[in-house]
């Protein structure tokens, strides 16, 4: 067997970055098929917002988070810009 060479940084290979987030599950799942009809790579995961901090989310229990590849980012942003403007005000998008 011969040695793999890998180009690049080792640390920085796979590594998704948050392309969004928002308290509501709907205009998640909106986000969510709209990346599927693009063919945009995407994962999804929960944070759970504290106790505390709820009554400043108007009672939200947790975050809905949309993850994407680095290197598709960019056609990511591009496609949750075409979502309709009341679903998109309500997501928060990352600036990477």
């Amino acid at each position: 067997m011969g040695h793999l060479k890998v180009l690049g940084n080792i640390q920085e290979i796979d590594k998704d970055v948050e392309l969004c987030r928002t308290t509501n599950q709907r205009i998640s799942n909106q986000a969510t098929q709209l990346l599927i009809e693009n063919r945009i790579p995407f994962s999804t995961g929960q944070i759970r917002i504290p106790f505390f901090l709820r009554e400043k989310y108007k009672g939200a229990r947790r975050f809905y988070v949309i993850f994407t590849n680095r290197n598709r980012y960019g056609q990511a942003r591009r496609t949750i810009d075409q979502l309709d403007a009341p679903f998109r005000h309500r997501l928060v998008v990352s600036n990477y």
